[in-house]
């Protein structure tokens, strides 16, 4: 007993040392290497593919006015200094789905001798790169390794500029300030089932950082879970984005498998808000032929020609439920359209909507082949004049989106309705009158949903600390159930 109590304060005493000795080195992301009578020798660790860090921060140095983004309170019988390392994005094809802001890692410091060398002093640190809970070895003793997985990703607030790019991918999809695709905040981990978030209208990954911390922060998801988040034009159609995203989920796994072992079956979690929702739909439905007798009056068998472009246009409207995905959660989630879509001022930001041109293409090669005639008269309004945006297409009276919300979902749901006024209701006369001031009740509540939550929100549920805890409820829930089984 008195072994251990010894042990434990000496474990103490070095930590709060080297404590001191970090902050006191660690100068505006930049390391110090000289001391008043003693020198700092550094042996930092690179990232996953062996890039070298060019900033550090120590985590206890963060500090944000939102309870929200606390650092996860450390294992006080860990040793180290958590902090979180980052470097520039390097444009090379292994970065490819990281943040345009750079990479940020965790890395926890240790104490690795001290000694003299050459008549001097010389203290030596060193640098552990953590994807995951370690241990190193002290006094012939096991101890762990303080770990922070969570506040790498709140350092994205600093730098990031991918929310200023929501607008222009609104209004004009060619233009992005910001490119288009899949991005991990964290490391992608071939043991880790992905997270993908999907954002809705006029918006950006950016609503996602409270989610994607909640997730970090839990020492459980964080050990089974990595997230993704999409980034696309959000005035295109959400079935022509569905259709994208669905290819740019297959390329990216495609890819990780090669690269580093992903297994193109490690199940996946849909989170889509808004029109997100939508999009995320389509990963867990198989459309049959009702889509696309909602459209063409001929079938896929008479498809005028092989041509690529007009076989991924055919994508928007044939496709069935992936088997890689486990389950879908929707957020603010419009299954049955938006009034506001049909208001004056809607009907006016629509007119200054550009459709991305490849849209725009597959649209007049098909029918440089076929006849507007040939579309059902009830989308003819819509496919006509080059296609719609996705403000139109989120009218209660657009007839795919009528469709698709008649089809059951292949996989298990989970359903957060938000609410501007109070967060319940106790029949349906009373629930038919909320609304989170853009999605109704009516509109956002999902029937055959596992699980449903009503919670405050002004069109805002992916910051709602009540829909964030479901979620990670949920997620939890989940991984014990596939324990069980």
């Amino acid at each position: 007993m008195a072994d251990s109590v010894q042990f434990e304060l000496l474990v103490r005493t070095q930590q709060t040392a080297l404590q001191q000795l970090v902050l006191h080195h660690l100068v505006d992301g930049q390391w110090r290497k000289k001391g008043k009578g003693y020198q700092l020798q550094l042996d930092l660790p690179t990232d996953e593919h062996g890039m070298r860090f060019k900033r550090y921060t120590p985590v206890q140095q963060l500090q944000f006015a939102d309870a929200a983004y606390q650092p996860a309170p450390q294992n006080p019988a860990a040793i180290g200094v958590a902090l979180v390392a980052e470097r520039p994005h390097s444009k090379n094809a292994f970065d490819q789905y990281y943040p345009r802001e750079g990479i940020f890692r965790s890395v926890t410091v240790t104490l690795q001798s001290i000694q003299i060398e050459r008549q001097q002093l010389v203290i030596k640190l060193k640098g552990h790169y953590l994807t995951a809970p370690q241990h190193i070895e002290v006094a012939g003793r096991q101890v762990a390794l303080s770990y922070d997985p969570a506040s790498a990703t709140l350092l994205l607030l600093r730098d990031a500029r991918i929310d200023q790019s929501a607008f222009s991918a609104l209004l004009d999809g060619n233009k992005p300030g910001y490119d288009y695709g899949i991005f991990s905040p964290g490391s992608i981990r071939p043991d880790r089932r992905p997270i993908l978030m999907i954002h809705g209208l006029n918006s950006s990954p950016m609503i996602w950082l409270k989610l994607s911390h909640a997730i970090y922060r839990d020492p459980i998801l964080a050990a089974h879970y990595q997230v993704w988040h999409a980034f696309y034009p959000s005035g295109a159609p959400p079935f022509f984005n569905a259709m994208r995203l669905r290819h740019d989920v297959d390329q990216m796994r495609n890819q990780l498998q090669q690269s580093m072992g992903l297994s193109t079956q490690i199940p996946m979690v849909l989170i889509g808000h808004s029109m997100g929702g939508i999009i995320a739909k389509t990963f867990i439905i198989n459309s049959g032929m009702a889509l696309w007798d909602e459209t063409f009056l001929f079938r896929p068998e008479a498809w005028p020609g092989k041509d690529q472009d007009l076989q991924r246009y055919r994508d928007v409207f044939l496709f069935n439920a992936r088997q890689d995905v486990d389950s879908a959660f929707f957020l603010d989630t419009p299954h049955h359209g938006a009034e506001i879509a049909e208001a004056w001022y809607s009907r006016l930001a629509s007119k200054l909507i550009t459709i991305p041109e490849m849209f725009a293409r597959l649209n007049r090669k098909l029918f440089q082949r076929i006849p507007i005639e040939t579309v059902t008269p009830q989308m003819q309004p819509y496919l006509a004049d080059g296609g719609p945006n996705s403000v139109q297409v989120l009218s209660p009276q657009h007839p795919l989106l009528r469709k698709i919300a008649t089809l059951p979902y292949q996989r298990p749901v989970y359903s957060i309705v938000g609410s501007d006024d109070k967060p319940y209701c106790y029949d349906e006369k009373a629930c038919v009158q909320l609304s989170d001031s853009v999605v109704p009740f009516f509109s956002a509540h999902e029937p055959r949903a596992e699980a449903q939550i009503i919670v405050p929100s002004q069109h805002d549920s992916y910051q709602s600390p009540e829909a964030i805890d479901f979620i990670v409820q949920q997620l939890r829930q989940r991984l014990d159930a596939d324990e069980y089984h």
